[in-house]
């Protein structure tokens, strides 16, 4: 069962998947276009779940927004290779996968998913830029790491979007995030090679005790 809603951002469909990492099964496959299924078949264990279960929801989303596309294979840097006139993100976590699709209008798009548990507060250090710790100073612990996955959830998405444009690695420290109350966040690009400028808007709802963030991103368009 998919799970489908509206966002500002794009559509996003939700299907359950096996916490296991057993062969799909073949009327399960057979969901997919040729392609998508023959490359499915070539992988094993969670990656084959994963796959499957994220191209499930891709394709429910694009065909909420009333489009249609053929076999969705992955670019070089394993993002999803949509159409012409589609942009869309994948991500998944345990037992269920999300896909976000929206039409092309100039902007890339990134999505995530992310588990509260169980809390790694140790992390903080390495995914958070110095004023970000400093925001998060004095918080009790539970509070603490709500704040720091919000942000890492939120960098992930940032990273999926940029990636059309940059086609490289982007490091943590290359994006400075603050959540705000109402769902969404303000974000400062620290790129290392001097990219850009670029225009962000990012979201983030929770959705079954899971975060779910999203980013669309293009070039400046005052630049």
């Amino acid at each position: 069962m998919v799970h489908q809603f509206a966002t500002p951002h794009g559509v996003v469909a939700a299907a359950r998947i096996p916490d296991a990492p057993d062969p799909v099964p073949d009327d399960v496959l057979e969901r997919l276009p040729g392609a998508e299924a023959d490359y499915a078949r070539t992988l094993r264990g969670y990656r084959q779940v994963q796959f499957v279960g994220g191209r499930i929801a891709l394709r429910h989303a694009v065909g909420q927004l009333g489009m249609k596309c053929g076999p969705v294979l992955s670019t070089p840097r394993g993002a999803p290779r949509l159409p012409a006139g589609l942009v869309g993100s994948v991500s998944h976590k345990r037992d269920l996968a999300i896909g976000m699709a929206a039409r092309d209008n100039g902007w890339t798009l990134g999505v995530d998913l992310e588990d509260f548990e169980p809390a790694r507060l140790s992390i903080a250090s390495r995914v958070l830029r110095p004023a970000e710790l400093a925001d998060l100073d004095g918080l009790p612990d539970a509070q603490r790491w709500i704040a720091i996955v919000q942000r890492f959830s939120l960098k992930e998405s940032i990273y999926k979007a940029l990636d059309p444009y940059l086609q490289r690695y982007v490091a943590f420290e290359e994006a400075e995030v603050r959540p705000d109350l109402q769902g969404s966040a303000e974000v400062a690009l620290h790129l290392a090679k001097g990219e850009g400028p670029f225009e962000v808007s990012s979201r983030y709802e929770w959705l079954w005790g899971r975060l779910l963030t999203s980013v669309r991103i293009r070039p400046r368009q005052d630049s």
